[in-house]
């Protein structure tokens, strides 16, 4: 029989995830938790023991003066089990400091009492420490490791990181305009020198009531793909004016089909617990009494292309379809930072990647791989399903 504890403690530090999912799993719920949480914790402790409010479960913090105090340290955790004599509690070891983790479990394992630890990406709960009761009583067997019976949704975990989730939305494009699309991808080398004046001419046609006059009569393959997007019914071509009709068609022919392709390639990967298309977040700075546009809240919000739950980790994608480093092109390295600067809002173990119309320049590839980022690039979007599975599934 799987044990069940009424008070779990850990250790709070920058991953939030190791001490959340066990009270999201109804049979290893506890009722209370106690937080051991040093100053620059503080703010992390806070948001995390909002969520588990949320969740009913009772929350104490306790302050750890000196992380480097081994002795002041394991005294605390001393009068901590005395307090909780007779209570059926348990250490959570996974989060802390190396130095706390250690002071931790040799104070309970002293104490007799029982230890676990939270294996996130394979959603398990791995037993080191039975108490001197169960141990008896088993004669010294161990516990088998426990699956985790939860799933996490992106706003959970993103409260529990100090996040606040404030809205996704729709696709955009239905099945049918999306089949339209699918062969820039599929025909990657007839569209591809065209993709750029496309997009060119959708955000021209924002400032002109969606139509803009056509300047490209010599470009004979930009003709032949304004006039396969016309008889697809994604806009309206007389050789002579482009009417993209709407913010929809408009935005979609700007590079949105990208990211709404993405996200229809992650449908169906089992892995993924939950996700979400151009998801609005604010960080801990952001106040949500006030309106999304006040002087307080500037900088303080970012947009997700894509976002998704995979191995209880925070995966984000964003999807460009403009050409990098090039004359009216994107700097690369503002997309790198924003990526890299992204982790901040899901912890370190934040997984990014770019999903890239173009191919990337080799120095970009380089920089990327610096800051942990995936880039899945060109041609190799014709695979894009399996390319995000695989990046999944990497450590």
């Amino acid at each position: 029989m799987q044990p069940k504890y009424d008070v779990h403690f850990c250790l709070i530090s920058d991953q939030a995830a190791p001490s959340l999912l066990p009270i999201l799993d109804p049979e290893f719920k506890p009722k209370e938790a106690v937080f051991l949480v040093s100053d620059k914790m503080k703010s992390n402790a806070e948001a995390l023991a909002k969520v588990f409010k949320e969740k009913n479960v009772k929350v104490t913090l306790v302050r750890i003066e000196n992380i480097y105090d081994f002795q002041g340290m394991e005294n605390c955790f001393i009068e901590l089990i005395d307090q909780f004599d007779g209570q059926n509690i348990a250490l959570n070891v996974t989060g802390g400091t190396k130095l706390m983790a250690i002071v931790a479990q040799n104070t309970f394992a002293m104490g007799g009492k029982p230890i676990f630890y939270v294996d996130s990406d394979n959603n398990q709960i791995l037993f080191i420490r039975h108490d001197e009761k169960e141990q008896k009583e088993q004669k010294e067997q161990r516990i088998p490791n426990k699956t985790l019976n939860c799933q996490i949704d992106l706003k959970t975990y993103l409260s529990a990181y100090g996040m606040v989730y404030k809205s996704v939305k729709q696709p955009l494009a239905s099945e049918r305009l999306l089949a339209n699309l699918e062969p820039f991808i599929k025909q990657y080398d007839k569209y591809k020198d065209d993709i750029p004046l496309l997009n060119a001419y959708a955000s021209e046609s924002q400032k002109s009531g969606f139509k803009v006059d056509f300047k490209h009569h010599k470009v004979k393959s930009l003709v032949t793909l304004l006039e396969e997007l016309h008889h697809k019914d994604l806009l309206d071509f007389d050789n002579h004016r482009i009417d993209f009709r709407d913010t929809i068609h408009k935005d979609l022919l700007n590079g949105i089909w990208l990211e709404e392709i993405t996200y229809k390639a992650i449908e169906n990967i089992k892995s993924i617990q939950d996700k979400a298309l151009s998801l609005e977040v604010g960080n801990s700075s952001y106040d949500q009494n006030k309106k999304q546009y006040a002087l307080q809240n500037q900088g303080n919000q970012n947009e997700f292309d894509i976002a998704f739950i995979a191995k209880n980790r925070l995966h984000i994608i964003e999807c460009k379809t403009q050409m990098m480093n090039k004359e009216g092109g994107l700097k690369s390295e503002d997309i790198l930072y924003k990526l890299e600067a992204l982790k901040n809002y899901g912890g370190l173990m934040t997984k990014k990647c770019l999903v890239s119309y173009f191919e990337v320049p080799e120095s970009v590839k380089n920089r990327a791989k610096e800051l942990h980022v995936e880039i899945i690039q060109g041609k190799e979007l014709q695979r894009l399903r399996e390319k995000i599975a695989n990046w999944i599934g990497k450590a």
